[in-house]
């Protein structure tokens, strides 16, 4: 049993005890904290901090620690790189040119509405930009030859499963309690719990609510503290792969 954090298990007993559901079955609350874990994910990922969030609990088959970089190689054949499903938002894009990685303009076809995309960069050269369409990005010019193209790219949390007494959960401790809460507002749903007000008005604390930020995003936009702070636009690179 892990002593420096919460397991999966930790949170589940606790999840329990708040609520008096002693006989929560471990299928229902696996669900529970499935959509819990996504929303935790989605207002960490949207936060405008410098430093990204990232699950530690990512690992390979070694249990190292994986990163949510990708790369790939683009010819004058191969234009186009399909994208894994786990690439929920795209925040750079680099083509590597003679040993220099540089970054790639992201933009779109539909700015270009009354011409082509070759048009604008050329019909072949080296890729300076990138269009992202159907779950894939293209590059233009066509290359001219192989070029190396990495990803950076933003993905959830990992689901937990609440049997594992063992695993540390590899978002921040400090926020464990959150994925208890929103689990404990889903029983409320179905037990009509007297207490729904307080767990949703505690739940507030940690989304924001209106234009005020939770404590989610307050942790993500002050993890850069040791730059020095100015004002800036949005990164227009920044590409949410789930746009309609």
């Amino acid at each position: 049993m892990s002593t420096t954090s919460n397991t999966a298990k930790d949170l589940f007993d606790h999840l329990k005890f708040i609520t008096g559901q002693d006989n929560l079955s471990t299928a229902n609350a696996n669900r529970l904290f499935k959509y819990a874990v996504d929303d935790y994910s989605f207002h960490a990922m949207t936060s405008d901090g410098v430093h990204k969030f990232d699950d530690l609990s990512h690992t390979n088959a070694l249990s190292q620690p994986t990163y949510p970089v990708a790369t790939s190689t683009v010819t004058a054949t191969t234009p186009r790189i399909s994208l894994d499903a786990t690439f929920l938002m795209l925040d750079r894009v680099s083509v590597t040119v003679d040993g220099v990685e540089k970054p790639l303009e992201a933009i779109d076809r539909r700015d270009h509405k009354t011409t082509s995309l070759e048009s604008v960069y050329g019909s072949s050269g080296v890729p300076r930009a990138y269009d992202y369409d159907a779950h894939g990005i293209t590059v233009y010019p066509t290359p001219n030859g192989s070029y190396t193209v990495t990803a950076y790219y933003s993905r959830a949390a990992k689901y937990i499963d609440v049997a594992d007494d063992i695993v540390d959960i590899g978002i921040p401790r400090i926020h464990h309690f959150y994925l208890i809460i929103h689990c404990a507002r889903q029983l409320g749903y179905r037990t009509i719990d007297g207490n729904r007000v307080d767990i949703a008005n505690e739940l507030g604390k940690w989304e924001g609510v209106g234009s005020s930020k939770g404590k989610i995003a307050v942790f993500y936009n002050a993890r850069d503290e040791d730059r020095v702070k100015r004002i800036r636009n949005k990164n227009l690179s920044i590409r949410n792969f789930n746009r309609k």
